[in-house]
């Protein structure tokens, strides 16, 4: 049912957009950006799905333990995306913009659990992306990327539930400014022909506690041993922070979880990003069962 929601989303979209679109009192070149930013992660999940399911087969699936279903699922998601990059290309072209063509890829495909890990990074993250997006769009823009971020959204609920977790852990999801996600996915790209829109933060490197544990283990380059640092986890509308030496992971975080390294306890917001020093790095906590 997912690709036929997709399909009554796109073509709502594409008629929102048979009409010329008033850009009265709205900046062109800024929603034009906007929608540019969009297209170049809709073409890093497009290549990375059209790259990985010609490496991993059906017979790849069922030997990993997955049913004749999961593999078709993710066919789905593949034309997904590759719908969403004709769209948005279409859309900036329909307001005399000039639209990003596809970077060079790095993308970890050297195992389906590779592959696997991911799509549930990508999806999960492009729905914070297009949600963070939302604050600079309006009218008809606002509900083109809406009909984007609800299949972002469905598809990954299903991964998640396909990896064995929750497809809907929380009652909100997360918003992502653009620097936060173009950090998360710049560990995907080797190069662009063009400069892509925002510096991405240092990377941070996460890994979940242990069974009877609560400390997340981070690590990044050029940590500074005189600094005080906190962990801020985004979750569930919320923001949390714990001091670096603890960085306890809050117990209702039970689902996918970004953290963030910070020189300041105050916590972050989508317009304020002036104390990150490195991340977000993107977990998952916690198994289907537990919630």
């Amino acid at each position: 049912m997912r690709f036929f929601i997709l399909a009554i989303a796109s073509a709502a979209a594409t008629a929102v957009f048979a009409a010329p679109v008033s850009l009265v009192k709205r900046d062109r070149a800024s929603d034009i950006a906007t929608l540019n930013f969009a297209l170049t992660l809709e073409h890093l999940e497009s290549e990375f799905y059209r790259l990985g399911l010609a490496k991993f087969s059906e017979a790849d699936f069922k030997h990993a333990g997955f049913d004749d279903k999961v593999r078709d699922r993710y066919v789905h998601i593949s034309q997904h995306e590759s719908t969403h990059v004709t769209f948005l290309t279409d859309v900036i072209k329909s307001l005399h913009g000039d639209p990003v063509p596809p970077c060079k890829y790095k993308f970890p495909l050297d195992s389906l659990d590779s592959f696997l890990a991911v799509s549930q990074a990508l999806e999960n993250t492009g729905t914070s992306a297009y949600l963070g997006a939302a604050a600079s769009l309006e009218g008809d823009l606002l509900t083109a990327a809406g009909t984007i971020v609800t299949v972002e959204s469905r598809q990954s609920a299903v991964i998640n539930e396909i990896l064995g977790q929750s497809g809907i852990p929380y009652s909100f999801d997360t918003p992502l400014n653009g620097r936060e996600v173009i950090t998360i996915a710049s560990s995907l790209i080797e190069s662009c022909p063009f400069e892509l829109p925002f510096r991405p933060f240092t990377q941070l490197t996460a890994k979940l506690p242990g069974k009877g544990d609560v400390k997340v283990e981070t690590s990044f380059y050029g940590e500074k041993s005189n600094v005080k640092y906190w962990c801020q986890f985004l979750y569930n509308n919320k923001v949390v922070v714990s001091p670096r030496e603890q960085c306890a992971l809050p117990a209702t975080a039970v689902g996918y979880v970004y953290v963030v390294i910070t020189d300041s306890s105050a916590p972050i917001s989508l317009k304020d990003d002036s104390h990150i020093i490195a991340g977000p790095a993107l977990l998952f906590n916690g198994s289907h069962d537990e919630y």
